[in-house]
């Protein structure tokens, strides 16, 4: 951190003293729409004959510095407007103001008005062209002409982007098929914290758009972002307010056909107005929503007939999600200009989702005499992100300011999460050898299916299902960010032709990252009821369940009885028209058995708890304290208008403590693993360099190259470094012997980034870009999962692996371990985008805006896997053999893409969606029979908005998820050559009606 410190001070010195203050001016002004006078945000502002020019910020200002005195041309262009040419003089010290109205394109003379989805996209397309590196752009318009449902659904419409979904909306983004902690997102360039409990992830579902100025997605980073950006980076933006009041009503009700409901709504409220001579601006953004994510889904599994080349369902597990989210937050945002030309910010971001489901779910085994298992868990869980700062852009002499504080903050906690199991056991009655209970016998000829008629064989005998166990769960993940920064740059000029921009800056990041969780598990099959309860203060009493629906509770001998849990004529759900889930328990009984029971004892002395705690749960709890410091230096050398050449550097240097669980013996027992828990702690420390270099050419007025070579990082997730230290003994509860252990010394992955993009644009074509990028890794991490050693050299290859444990197991046992490859990994491909208004068609075509992008994607990287092997010595023995396995990346689509046509008249916009995403593999096998395979789907969404009453009333209907997809996932045997669906999930189409009054 000294030396970072020492490195900054010294850049800065160099700015401030390398190049000599000259006796120039400034060129200042604002840049509108003739026709609307709204800001054009990102206009080309040029010195013709120099290399002096900039592009206005977001509220259509623009400065430029250093202007020798003279007389100058001043161009200003933006595409979907006429370029307008000035002559302007400019003194020494003195700054001469220029604002600006452009005017629309024309067509046989006549001004063509920009509205609706074509303002949108030609906001995005003059960013996009302006900006100095690779970028993709949602623009301020295009998020509120025709909004999507959340953050991620609208970054999910750019090229290079594959979205996960939860609930029928997307609520997580990918970027170029890597996965979450590849990429970097940030409000106004500050960093957002991570929602998830284990990993680096954030639910972009939980911020509302409402507030947002645009969204930036940088496929290309330069030295002055932070380097933990393999994939990319996303930037929210919000906006300085408005010089005229704004005072904006949207409200929104929506129905769901999958629960034939109108129990949505959807209500945002957005104020904006300046002060005091327009210097202070003051913003608020209110919104609150109930929208219903249930769902449906199946899973099937499957048992290998390997002597028959052949295979068979072994189980058909049918869940029914009943859920609801509601969500709320508020969004205040203060700026005021200062009089040196620049601003303060201060935006404070508060949001929750609260989620609130009932999960159901039974199996229906093809195999007879076998147990049914049926059951409900109810579940809470809320999410709260809080997002605080203040920066400020200032201008001292001849040097800018760039500076921030900032703090964010987001808890993710399931406050309640109790589950109920049952089981329906296999009963034939002797007498008559009829089955009473369970499955009755399925023919050999339904080995495959199809599902539906292997669950009429169900006698769904509910007076014979009993209690079998529950799970009280409760988990806490608090993560905080701290961060602050300092930029420093400064503009110079060689001769008439050559220009540039020196900048430097500092960096510092504390991120704690907690979680805690807990689960207590009771196996009624074994104890059956309890009788007694525990109290507060340690008295043991009997249970009072007078007045309450256990009153006259059921029993088969010591076994609770189904029927305690069901409604007198127990619910059922038909899954997908096809599938009977059958019974349903009623969520109050689940909850109020909960409350009954969860302090029980056994026994009047209270030594046998009904619920005891599972020590395993214990062992996932742990405290990261990650300590990020960062300098960088870059140049930046503009010839002319048509090359720009930066070059640059960046540092980050990392000192992070980890503390976390391990256990010194064996985890096991029953009914909940058992085992004495410790602390343990560990650090890391690691410092990494970051080179960087972009190249713009602009050989023609229509055309930009830009290229790209830049080194950047991934940190591994939170829970991959930690010193934990985890043995299972083979069990009730664990399958197999194990050892699981973190990796305090892992290191962060670098990769070398190359890029090219090619942009043609005009206002007849819109933006035409191609893409091409590659990415090598080296030091990826990966997770050695379930791996088989055997006992005869199990020892031998944890050592061979470099992995830091003396085997305690005598007989077979399994591994997970953290580990860097030693292999690089590779991630290559290609993106596509056009985007055009038809506005020069005659008549009607003239109104048509379209836009459509794909991405081609390919990858390779290398798993270590293990095989067994017999060896003679001369008596047979089982051996571990080691190696390397190449595949794909997880989680990567190989194809994916967006196609959006919309159409403009008068005051009706209309938009129609299809987003397509290709399969890709979720996960690999080690023995390569159940590589689970994410099933490629289409979805189809229908726009439609209206303007009542000039600039004030819309009305907008949106059709979601009209081709009722199905997402799901596949089972690819790599050995036999078979591909079996697997997990299906259903969530349906939906529709919302929403308002609008402005103000």
């Amino acid at each position: 951190m000294k030396l970072l410190i020492k490195v900054f001070i010294l850049i800065s010195l160099v700015l401030i003293y390398c190049y000599p203050a000259h006796a120039q001016g400034r060129i200042k002004g604002h840049i509108t729409d003739s026709t609307s006078h709204n800001s054009l945000s990102y206009s080309n502002v040029f010195v013709v004959g120099t290399a002096l020019g900039t592009a206005t910020n977001l509220e259509g200002e623009y400065l430029i510095p250093g202007v020798p005195a003279g007389k100058y041309t001043l161009r200003i262009s933006y595409v979907g407007y006429r370029t307008k040419e000035f002559e302007i003089e400019v003194s020494n010290n003195k700054t001469t103001l220029l604002d600006v109205p452009l005017a629309p394109k024309v067509v046989e003379g006549e001004e063509v008005i920009i509205t609706g989805q074509a303002l949108g996209q030609v906001a995005a397309i003059n960013q996009q062209l302006n900006s100095n590196t690779i970028v993709n752009v949602v623009s301020e318009e295009k998020i509120q002409e025709l909004p999507d449902a959340n953050a991620a659904e609208s970054i999910g419409r750019l090229p290079g982007v594959s979205v996960s979904r939860s609930g029928g909306e997307a609520n997580k983004i990918v970027l170029r098929g890597l996965d979450e902690k590849f990429s970097a997102i940030t409000i106004d360039g500050m960093r957002i914290a991570s929602t998830d409990s284990n990993n680096r992830g954030i639910d972009l579902s939980t911020i509302s758009q409402g507030s947002l100025a645009g969204i930036e997605l940088y496929k290309a980073l330069t030295p002055d972002r932070d380097g933990d950006a393999i994939a990319g980076s996303v930037n929210l933006v919000t906006r300085k307010a408005p010089v005229n009041r704004l005072l904006r009503l949207d409200t929104k009700g929506g129905y769901n056909k999958l629960e034939t409901s109108f129990g949505q709504y959807d209500f945002n409220l957005r104020y904006g107005e300046r002060f005091f001579d327009n210097i202070l601006g003051v913003q608020f953004n209110g919104n609150l929503e109930r929208r219903i994510r249930s769902n449906e889904s199946t899973n099937l599994d499957y048992r290998d007939l390997d002597s028959l080349r052949d295979f068979e369902i072994s189980n058909a597990e049918l869940y029914y999600t009943n859920e609801t989210r509601k969500r709320y937050g508020f969004n205040l945002f203060l700026d005021a200009d200062t009089p040196d030309s620049g601003s303060v910010k201060f935006n404070t971001v508060f949001d929750k989702t609260s989620r609130d489901y009932l999960y159901s779910n039974r199996n229906y085994p093809r195999i007879s005499d076998t147990d049914i298992k049926f059951g409900g868990r109810s579940v809470l869980q809320d999410i709260i992100t809080f997002n605080s700062f203040v920066k400020g852009d200032n201008n001292l002499l001849t040097l800018k300011f760039d500076w921030g504080l900032g703090f964010a903050q987001s808890t993710s906690e399931n406050p309640y999460d109790y589950q109920l199991d049952l089981t329906e056991p296999s009963i034939i009655d002797f007498a008559t050898g009829d089955t009473i209970s369970g499955m009755r016998g399925i023919p050999y000829d339904l080995r495959h299916g199809p599902v539906e008629k292997i669950i009429t064989y169900a006698i769904n005998n509910i007076s014979k299902s009993y209690l079998y166990d529950a799970f009280d769960r409760y988990q806490r993940t608090l993560d905080k960010e701290r961060n602050a920064f300092l930029n420093v740059s400064r503009k110079y000029i060689l001769g008439d032709f050559m220009s540039g921009e020196i900048k430097a800056g500092g960096k510092y990041r504390i991120t704690a990252k907690s979680k805690f969780k807990t689960e207590y598990i009771s196996p009624y099959y074994l104890n059956g009821f309890s009788p007694y309860e525990k109290l507060a203060d340690g008295t043991i009493v009997l249970k009072n369940l007078a007045g309450t629906h256990f009153e006259s509770i059921q029993f088969d001998g010591s076994n609770v009885i189904a029927p305690n849990f069901t409604d007198l004529n127990p619910g059922s759900r038909n899954l997908y028209d096809l599938y009977n889930l059958f019974p349903l328990l009623n969520r109050d009984y689940i909850e109020a058995w909960r409350s009954l029971n969860i302090n029980g004892v056994t026994t009047q002395a209270g030594t046998n708890p009904e619920y005891t705690r599972n020590r395993a749960a214990d062992a996932d709890n742990y405290g990261v304290t990650e300590r990020v410091s960062a300098a960088y230096l870059m140049n930046t050398f503009n010839v002319g208008r048509f090359i720009t050449f930066i070059a640059g550097a960046r540092v980050e240097s990392e000192n992070n403590d980890y503390n976390t669980k391990y256990s010194p013996g064996y985890l096991s027992g029953f009914p909940s693993p058992q085992g004495e828990i410790r602390d343990t702690s560990a650090t890391h420390k690691e410092t990494i360099w970051l080179p960087n270099f972009h190249l713009l050419i602009r050989p023609y007025d229509f055309l930009n190259v830009r290229l790209a070579g830049y080194r950047a990082l991934a940190r591994p997730d939170f829970n991959r470094r930690l010193p934990s230290y985890i043995l299972r003994a083979a069990g009730t509860f664990y399958p197999h012997n194990s050892i699981e252990l973190g990796n305090p010394d892992l290191k962060d992955a670098k990769a070398w980034n190359f890029e090219i993009n090619t942009s043609l644009f005009s206002n007849y074509i819109g933006l035409f870009s191609i893409s091409a990028f590659y990415k090598e890794v080296k030091d990826m991490f990966h997770t050695i999962d379930g791996l088989a050693f055997a006992a005869a050299n199990g020892q031998e290859i944890l050592d061979s692996l470099g992995i830091p444990v003396t085997n305690p197991f005598t007989t077979d046992f399994q591994v997970r371990y953290q580990y860097n490859s030693d292999k690089p990994t590779k991630v290559w491909g290609f993106e596509f985008e056009h985007q055009v208004n038809f506005w020069y068609l005659p008549g009607l075509l003239s109104h048509i805006v379209f836009n459509y992008n794909f991405s081609i994607i390919r990858s390779e990287t290398y798993i270590t896997t293990t095989t067994t092997k017999t060896i003679y010595t001369p008596f047979p023995k089982n051996v571990t053999v080691i190696f390397d396995r190449k595949q794909k990346l997880e989680g990567q689509p190989e194809f994916f893409g967006n196609i959006s046509l919309g159409y403009d008249i008068a005051g009706f916009s209309a938009r129609l969606s299809l987003f397509h995403q290709g399969e890709y593999n979720r996960t690999f096998s080690v023995d390569g029979r159940k590589d689970v395979v994410n099933d490629a789907f289409t979805r189809l969404d229908l726009v439609l908005k209206q303007e009542i009453l000039k600039d004030h009333f819309f009305v907008t209907l949106s059709l979601n998820n009209l081709t009722n997809v199905q997402e799901g996932t596949s089972i690819y045997n790599r050995i036999q050559g078979w591909k079996l669906s697997d997990r299906n999930e259903r969530y349906g189409p939906t529709a919302d009606l929403s308002f609008r009054f402005v103000l």
